[in-house]
This record gives C-alpha cells, sequence and structure tokens, in this order.
C-alpha cells in the first residue's frame, strides 16, 4: 500500500478549507432594504432580514394613506388570506386603524406567512399568528433590556427646559408632570427654584436604543413643600400609599402660562364685546403638545368654526374640549379612545384668535365648569394586604433617589 505524500495532504485540506468558505458564505444573508410604496405593490422603509434556512422576517414602515390590506398585499399576501388576518384581531384590535409611522413586522416560514406583529403602544404588540387553517390574535408585552437613571434638575425658567438641561428626554418630563398633576398645577404653581430628583428606566432592544420607559420613582419640590411619588403595580403612590391618581390632570399642557381665566364676563380681544369665557386659555408656543386630561372617548376631531382645529373628548357626563390647534395628533380621530396623558394635539392660533394658545373647556352633563376649582375623586390607596410589599419597594427607591 502506497503512502500518501505530504503533498497529497496539503492539497486536501486546502481544498476542505474552500468549500468550507464556500457553505459559509451560502449561508450568510445579509439585510436587504428596499424603497418604494405599499399602494404602488412595493413596500416603503422595508427592511428584509433573510434568517438561517426557510425563514424570513420582513419590517415595513405605514405611510401615510396606506391600508391594512395594501400593506399585507405588498408582502404578496393574497386577498382571502389578508382578509382571515385581519378578522382574527377583531375584539383586540381594529386593523383599519393601523398609524402611520408604526412598523409592522411579518414572520415568514417556507414562502408561507407564518405571523404579523403589529405594536398598539411602546408596551404592547399585538401578535397575530397561524394556528393550521386559521390565524389567531393576542396582545403581548414587548420586552425591552432596562437600566435605572437618576436625573436631578433646578427650576430656572420652566420644566420643559429644566428636565432637558438634566438629561430627561420629553416623554420624561410629560410623565414626572402627569404624576404630580394632582398636587402641581404645572402652568401656575411652578416657581423659580423648585427641583426635582427622577429615578426612571433607559430601555434598549437588540443592543439599540428605545426610548425612556416608566418613571418608577420622583420627588418634587414645589414653593417649599416636597411631594413624593413611588410606582408600585402600574400605579403611582405617595410616600404612605394614598393614591396619586385623578380622573382629571390639572392642565393639558406641561408648561405654558394662563392669558385668560374662567369668567363670566371678559372683554373679547378680538370682538371687543363682553362676554362670558368659561373656558381657561393658555398661552404657549406653537406646537406645544396637548394631552387628554382624563380617559375618553374622542367626539369631535376637526374644524370647529371660531374655535378652530378642535378636539373634544366624552368621558361619561363629562367632556373635555381643547380648542385653537395646529394640528391634530397622529391617529387620534372621533371614535378612537384616547389616555389620560395621552398627546391628542398641537397648540396653536386656528379659528378666531389673536395668537398661539390653548382654550380649554370642561363640561358636566353640557354645563361649562371651572377646570381649576373643582375637585374630583382620587383612585384607590395600597390595599392592606400590599402596604408591607409597597413599602419594601418604596425605601428601595428612595434609597435609589437619594432621599
Amino acid at each position: 500500500m502506497r503512502s500518501i505524500s505530504k503533498r497529497h495532504v496539503i492539497l486536501s485540506v486546502l481544498l476542505i478549507a474552500v468549500f468550507a468558505f464556500v457553505i459559509t458564505l451560502t449561508n450568510s444573508a445579509p439585510i436587504v432594504y428596499q424603497e418604494s410604496s405599499a399602494l404602488d405593490g412595493g413596500s416603503a422603509g422595508e427592511s428584509i432580514a433573510q434568517t438561517p434556512s426557510d425563514e424570513k422576517i420582513v419590517e415595513y414602515e405605514i405611510k401615510p394613506g396606506d391600508t391594512a390590506v395594501a400593506v399585507l398585499s405588498a408582502q404578496g399576501i393574497q386577498e382571502e388570506e389578508s382578509r382571515a388576518v385581519i378578522s382574527a384581531t377583531k375584539g383586540v384590535f381594529d386593523f383599519a386603524q393601523i398609524q402611520a409611522g408604526k412598523i409592522m413586522t411579518f414572520h415568514f416560514v417556507n414562502e408561507a406567512l407564518a405571523a404579523v406583529e403589529y405594536p398598539l403602544s411602546s408596551e404592547t404588540v399585538v401578535v397575530v399568528e397561524k394556528a393550521v387553517d386559521t390565524y389567531r390574535a393576542t396582545t403581548t408585552p414587548i420586552e425591552y433590556d432596562t437600566e435605572e437613571v437618576v436625573a436631578r434638575g433646578t427650576i430656572t425658567d420652566s420644566l420643559f427646559l429644566s428636565g432637558t438641561e438634566a438629561g430627561m428626554d420629553d416623554k420624561v418630563i410629560m410623565e414626572l408632570a402627569d404624576v404630580f398633576s394632582s398636587d402641581i398645577d404645572f402652568v401656575t404653581d411652578i416657581r423659580d427654584g423648585d427641583s426635582f430628583v427622577v429615578l426612571y428606566e433607559k430601555r434598549s432592544r437588540g443592543g439599540e436604543d428605545a426610548g425612556s420607559g416608566h418613571i418608577l420613582g420622583a420627588s418634587f419640590v414645589n414653593d417649599g413643600t416636597t411631594y413624593s411619588a413611588f410606582r408600585f403595580n402600574d400605579t403611582y403612590y405617595d410616600f404612605s400609599g394614598a393614591s396619586k391618581a385623578r380622573q382629571f390632570l390639572k392642565s393639558p399642557l406641561s408648561y405654558g402660562r394662563i392669558s385668560s381665566g374662567f369668567s363670566y364676563k371678559r372683554t373679547n380681544p378680538v370682538t371687543k364685546q363682553v362676554t362670558p369665557h368659561r373656558a381657561i386659555d393658555y398661552a404657549a408656543p406653537e406646537g406645544t403638545p396637548v394631552i387628554a386630561t382624563g380617559k375618553g372617548a374622542v367626539v369631535t376631531a376637526g374644524s370647529k368654526g371660531d374655535l378652530g382645529i378642535t378636539i373634544e373628548l366624552q368621558h361619561g357626563t363629562y367632556k373635555t374640549q381643547y380648542a385653537h390647534l395646529s394640528r391634530i395628533a397622529t391617529g387620534v380621530k372621533k371614535g378612537v379612545d384616547v389616555a389620560q396623558g395621552e398627546v391628542v394635539g398641537y397648540v396653536g392660533s386656528t379659528g378666531i384668535s389673536t395668537g398661539a394658545h390653548l382654550q380649554y373647556a370642561l363640561f358636566e352633563n353640557g354645563t361649562p365648569i371651572n377646570p381649576l376649582t373643582v375637585e374630583f375623586s382620587s383612585g384607590d390607596p395600597v390595599t392592606e394586604s400590599e402596604q408591607s410589599d409597597f413599602e419594601y419597594a418604596r425605601d428601595i427607591i428612595n434609597q435609589k433617589l437619594g432621599m
């Protein structure tokens, strides 16, 4: 039997190495980005991630004017199957309400649709999955990697400016104002020298920044009085365990000033006539976010005569009105439910107006009432059975706040 030469061994090793390299290249699949439009049958803002073997993930950014059927069709999904996907979401989410700017994710296996994901909010995603010969829809919490951040600041002009200087983004600043809205009117009560310290989540997903999460705890000193808030079981409580929640927030703005109060006799700045002004005018820069002061259903979203662009929300026997807006927030339309603190529009000067401001009105059974003087009920306190758990969590948060 002849011996194998060293030359043959080296040649065999080289051939094996080349073969392994080719296999690696074949199995590597880069992300491919395409630019077109779903309405044109393409895939605007779409990214395709080809995973090993027979799986494929497609992310599609929804564009203005897109419909669920058009987006599904752009992924090669037949109309009958598209209808089945949309039908499966009934009772979970109305796919007619998809919002521009959000990302819809498609999962394919062997070129067949396996699942569709659509984010309802920064917290929850709707997942529609294939189950034998039908589809089933569920809502699932979005998982993030989080780190805790402490921010401190002293008010020198406004909460917004001081919060920005402390490294907080708009979401955290507005949530801070919401948390303490039952104690402080951030339009009328803020004083230079007021201070705050906030513990909040900073999120990431897949190694990429995903913005801020919840405020876990905070302390705010306003005009010498200290207020505290601690997040426990998804609700905010004060030091003793009393709820911070109120049926309505004190103000629809996080910053600004009252330029005209609730009055039964006021000289109208435009007509110069003395008439009742049963609303509150807040002077603020055009584009300032306007938030819903309470959870409710949108009953008006559009132009309303002298009031210009207006949003009206129904809250049982109460109704709130936000007038002279520059524009309405994306996704806010008649029939849609909005959460307390959700942005519904932006300050403007539409209708009969002398400058950028928000006219905010509150009605009870159709009668205007003064939102600055009416008292609303608070939420339930921590239960007796959970008091010790709350105090344990509170003390940990307080330590992190440096209190």
